[in-house]
């Protein structure tokens, strides 16, 4: 990978790990508010922090062998700063309003589904089948974050929650 890729490569790298920790953040958020269903955002929110700490560890590989790298489909640094403040919008939210558990655990499912269609795998070409593993995790656990809060909205509606 060339000096100018590498760069924004591990930009774009850097950007999606803070964007994990501030969704952590939010689920941490939500385990504070919600103490009944404290376990779920926890361990929502510790998948996150690995997610972050998985990034890092794509964007070291990276660093530390360049040549092994391609750029691959360009993320836009703009689209996710958007993304991490819209989602430090939703936690000021939540610490002042008073909102039902159903409407974070909507905005959960619409943060997952956002995460899973960011195609994060796709951003560095390589045959490091250990970044390809690395990569394949987080979009793997993101889908069973996203089908889990759907399986809570759904349980929350049945039981005629809001």
């Amino acid at each position: 990978m060339t000096s100018p890729a590498l760069d924004s490569t591990l930009e774009t790298l850097e950007l999606m790990a803070r964007a994990e920790e501030t969704v952590e953040r939010l689920y941490e958020t939500c385990a504070g508010l919600w103490k009944e269903n404290s376990l779920f955002w926890l361990g929502l929110a510790g998948e996150e922090k690995c997610h972050a700490e998985i990034l890092r560890t794509m964007a070291a590989m990276i660093s530390g062998s360049p040549k092994n790298f391609q750029a691959g489909r360009p993320f836009s640094a703009g689209v996710l700063k958007t993304f991490i403040s819209g989602i430090e919008h939703q936690i000021e939210g939540l610490k002042r309003l008073t909102v039902p558990e159903l409407n974070a655990m909507r905005v959960a499912l619409d943060i997952e589904q956002a995460l899973i269609e960011a195609r994060y795998a796709e951003v560095v070409k390589t045959d490091d089948r250990r970044f390809q593993d690395l990569a394949g995790e987080i979009v793997r656990e993101t889908a069973v974050h996203r089908r889990l809060v759907e399986k809570m909205i759904a349980e929350r509606q049945a039981a005629g929650g809001r």
